[in-house]
C-alpha cells in the first residue's frame, strides 16, 4: 500500500473508532479503542494491515461505493435499514416494505450491465386502497427519498393510496456518487497522495460524521481542486464499471415510470420538490414514448425547477428575486403602499447609499452586509418588518433593524403550527420548535431528522452540539447553540418527547446494524456531488457560459443582494467530468395536459417564483398556487394549510380547489410607529 493511503487510513481508522464510541457511549468502548488507535498510530504496515482492512470494510459500509449489479432485472425485495420506519404502528413487509429496481445502466443498450435502484412502498392503510400510487420524487438532485422518508406528511393521501420514495441513479441508496463514496475507493486502489488529499478535504460531511469532537467545517466549492477531484472520480467509478454519463434526468424518467410498471400499477400521481419537479415534468414530456406505460393521472409540482430554467444564468436571480415578490406583496396592499410608497426606488437608493458609507448611530455600526443579512431572512413573518425597516434605514433609524436582528420580532409563524405541534412545556420540544424556527421547510425538517437521532444518544447534550457546529456554521448555528445551552441532561431524561424517540429505536438500539444505518443516513442524506455534476452538467452548464450570468447580474434591480461568484464557481464545475451535453431539446417547454398543481413558495430563494409562473405557462392544464410568507418547500406537514391543498388535489384533480387559508397567510405589515394608534 502506499504511504499516502496507509496515512489516511491511520487517520481515518482513528476517526471512525471515535464515532463508534460516540454512538455507543460506553466506557468499555472508548478504553478498547483509543488502545486500538494508539496501537495503529505506532504499528507497522505489516501488522496492521489487517487494522486497516477492517477500516476499509467499516469505511465502505458507511458509504458503499457503487457498483454494477448481478441480478437481474426486474423488482427484488430487501430488508430496509434499521430504524427506517417511525412509529410503532408501522411493521416492514405489511405496512411498508423495500426493494431494490435492477435496470439496465444504459437504457439504449440494455442488453448491458445493470443498476439497482432503491425503493421503499408505504402502504396504504384504508380499508379499501384505490390504484393509484403517489411517486415521490426528491430535489437536489440528490436528495434521498428513502433514507428521508416522511410517512406523517402523507398520513391523509396514504388512507387511500400507496406511497412510493424512489432513490434516483447516484442518490441515497442508488449508486451514490458522491466524494464519500470516491474517497473509500480511492484508498482502497490507493490512489496518490494529492489525490487523497483532495478527497480528504473535499469529504468533510463524511469525517464530521467519523469524528464528532473536531469536526471540520463544510468547504466552499472554491476551496476545492475541482479538476482534479473530476477527474479522479471519473476513473475512480470508471474503474467499477460505473458510467457517469448514463446517470441523467432522461434515464431517471425512464427509470421511475419502468419501476411503476414493474410494480403492477397502470395508473400512478407524481408529486416532485425541486429539482423532483424537473424530474416529474420530463416524465409528464416523454410519456408518449414510453412502451406500455402507465396513466400518469395528476401531478403535484413543488418549488418549481422546470427543464426549460438554465442554472448558471439563474443562481444571480436566488437571493434577488424574493425581495421584487415581497414588495409587490406591499404594493398590493392598500395600507403598505400607503405607508410606504415607491418603496422599491426607495432601497435601491439605500443600498447604493450604504455601499459607499456604512450607517453609524449612537455608536452602533450597520454595513451594507449586514442590512442584506437582515433583507436575506424572510423566515417566519420577519417579512411584514421589512418595509419599516427600510424606511427606518433611510433616516438613520435602526429600531427596527436592530429588533430584527435580535429576534425579537418577526419569530412568529405564518401560519398556526398544526395540532401535533411541539409542545413548549417541555424544553425538549421548545429547543426543537425555537430552533427549526430558524430554518426553511425543508431545512427544518432535516434538522429535526438530526436532532431525534441524537437525542437517542448516550450523551446527547455534546452529540447535539457537535451535529450544530457541523451542520448549521454562522449565526444560525449560533443561535441554535444559545438556545441548547439552556437544555439540561435532567430535561432529556425526562422529556416524553425523547421518551418517545427512544421506544422507535428500541427494538434495535444499541446494535450495530442501527448504529451503522444511524451513521449511514448521516452521510447519504448530502447532496452526492458527482450526480448533481452528471445532471446539472449535461442538461445546463455545458450549455451555458459564466457570461449568462453576468449579463443576467446586470439586469438585476438590488445587486447587492446577490453574490456573483456562486454562478462563477458552478460554471467551472465540469472541468475534468467527462459529460457530454444533452440534446438541445432537453430545454424546450414541456408540453403536458396532465392534471397539475404547482405549489409556490412566495420568497423562495432556490426555485424563485418565475420558474413556477413558467411551468404554469408550458403547462395546458395546470393552477399555480402561490403561499404567502413561505420559502422553499411548501408541502411539509399533512394538516398544513399546503397539506390540506394537496391532500385535495390527489383525491380530485378535476375539483375546484379550496385556497381559502392562502389568505391567512399574507403578511401583517408593520406600519410606521407614528402611524399605529
Amino acid at each position: 500500500m502506499k504511504k499516502s493511503a496507509y496515512l489516511a487510513c491511520v487517520l481515518l481508522v482513528f476517526l471512525l473508532v471515535s464515532q463508534k464510541n460516540w454512538a455507543a457511549g460506553t466506557a468499555e468502548n472508548s478504553a478498547a479503542s483509543a488502545q486500538v488507535a494508539d496501537e495503529v498510530a505506532v504499528a507497522s504496515v505489516h501488522t496492521t494491515s489487517h487494522r486497516l482492512e477492517a477500516a476499509l470494510a467499516r469505511l465502505s459500509a458507511l458509504a458503499p461505493p457503487p457498483q454494477l449489479s448481478d441480478r437481474e432485472p426486474g423488482l427484488h425485495t430487501v430488508s430496509c435499514l434499521p430504524g427506517t420506519a417511525g412509529g410503532s404502528n408501522e411493521v416492514e413487509g405489511e405496512s411498508y416494505i423495500c426493494g431494490v429496481f435492477t435496470v439496465p445502466q444504459n437504457w439504449v443498450n440494455p442488453d448491458g450491465r445493470n443498476l439497482d435502484l432503491g425503493f421503499l412502498v408505504a402502504r396504504a392503510i384504508g380499508e379499501n386502497p384505490l390504484p393509484d400510487p403517489l411517486l415521490y420524487l426528491a430535489g437536489g438532485p440528490g436528495a434521498s427519498a428513502v433514507l428521508a422518508r416522511n410517512f406523517d406528511k402523507y398520513q391523509n393521501v396514504r388512507a387511500d393510496r400507496d406511497i412510493i420514495f424512489f432513490d434516483i441513479r447516484g442518490v441515497g441508496v442508488s449508486q451514490r456518487l458522491g466524494f464519500e463514496e470516491c474517497l473509500v475507493l480511492a484508498l482502497e486502489k490507493g490512489a496518490p497522495t494529492d489525490q487523497i488529499e483532495a478527497l480528504q478535504a473535499a469529504a468533510t460531511r463524511f469525517l464530521a460524521v467519523a469524528n464528532s469532537d473536531e469536526a471540520p467545517p463544510s468547504p466552499d466549492l472554491s476551496d476545492l481542486n475541482l479538476p482534479l477531484l473530476n477527474a479522479t472520480c471519473w476513473e475512480q467509478f470508471s474503474s467499477r464499471g460505473i458510467d457517469p454519463s448514463q446517470f441523467t434526468t432522461a434515464a431517471s424518467a425512464r427509470d421511475a415510470v419502468e419501476l411503476i410498471k414493474a410494480l403492477g400499477y397502470e395508473i400512478f400521481n407524481i408529486e416532485g420538490a425541486s429539482y423532483g419537479t424537473r424530474l416529474a415534468m420530463t416524465i409528464m414530456n416523454n410519456m408518449a414514448e414510453y412502451d406500455d406505460a402507465p396513466e400518469l393521472r395528476s401531478v403535484i409540482l413543488d418549488s418549481t425547477f422546470p427543464p426549460s430554467v438554465y442554472l448558471i444564468r439563474t443562481l444571480v436571480r436566488s437571493d434577488h428575486d424574493f425581495m421584487l415578490q415581497l414588495l409587490n406583496d406591499c404594493r398590493a396592499d392598500a395600507v403598505c403602499d400607503r405607508a410606504y410608497p415607491n418603496l422599491a426606488a426607495r432601497l435601491a437608493a439605500l443600498l447604493k447609499s450604504l455601499e459607499q458609507t456604512s450607517l453609524t448611530v449612537n455608536g452602533e455600526t450597520v454595513t451594507i452586509d449586514d442590512v442584506v443579512d437582515q433583507l436575506t431572512d424572510v423566515t417566519n413573518t420577519r417579512a411584514g418588518f421589512m418595509p419599516r425597516m427600510i424606511a427606518e434605514l433611510e433616516l438613520g433609524v435602526l429600531d427596527t433593524y436592530l429588533a430584527l436582528r435580535a429576534g425579537e420580532v418577526g419569530t412568529d409563524p405564518a401560519e398556526p403550527l398544526p395540532e401535533i405541534a411541539l409542545d413548549p412545556s417541555d424544553p425538549v420540544q421548545a429547543f426543537l420548535a425555537d430552533a427549526s424556527a430558524l430554518l426553511d421547510d425543508i431545512a427544518a425538517a432535516e434538522f429535526r431528522v438530526y436532532m431525534n437521532i441524537g437525542l437517542v444518544q448516550e450523551e446527547p447534550l455534546p452529540t447535539l452540539e457537535a451535529i450544530i457546529a457541523e451542520g448549521y456554521p454562522g449565526k444560525t448555528g449560533n443561535q441554535m447553540l444559545e438556545m441548547l445551552q439552556k437544555l439540561t441532561a435532567k430535561d432529556i431524561s425526562g422529556s416524553p418527547y425523547v421518551a418517545q424517540q427512544l421506544a422507535i429505536v428500541a427494538s434495535t438500539q444499541g446494535t450495530p446494524e442501527m448504529e451503522l444505518a444511524s451513521t449511514r443516513r448521516g452521510i447519504t442524506g448530502g447532496i452526492p456531488h458527482f450526480l448533481y455534476s452528471s445532471i446539472h452538467c449535461a442538461d445546463d452548464i455545458l450549455h451555458e457560459r459564466y457570461e449568462d450570468a453576468v449579463n443576467s447580474y446586470n439586469d438585476l434591480q438590488f445587486p447587492q443582494l446577490v453574490d456573483l461568484d456562486m454562478s462563477r464557481v458552478q460554471a467551472g464545475r465540469c472541468k475534468n467530468w467527462s459529460i457530454t451535453a444533452a440534446p438541445i431539446e432537453v430545454k424546450d417547454p414541456v408540453n403536458s395536459n396532465v392534471p397539475t398543481i404547482i405549489l409556490q413558495g412566495a420568497y423562495d430563494f432556490r426555485t424563485p417564483i418565475y420558474m413556477g409562473r413558467r411551468a404554469d405557462r408550458e403547462l395546458e392544464n395546470s393552477i399555480l398556487v402561490l403561499i404567502p410568507q413561505q420559502g422553499h418547500g411548501t408541502w411539509n406537514d399533512a394538516e398544513s394549510c399546503v397539506g390540506q391543498i394537496a391532500t385535495g388535489f390527489v383525491q380530485n384533480p378535476d375539483a375546484a380547489i379550496d385556497l381559502s387559508c392562502v389568505e391567512a397567510r399574507q403578511p401583517q405589515w408593520a406600519l410606521p410607529y407614528e402611524s399605529q394608534p
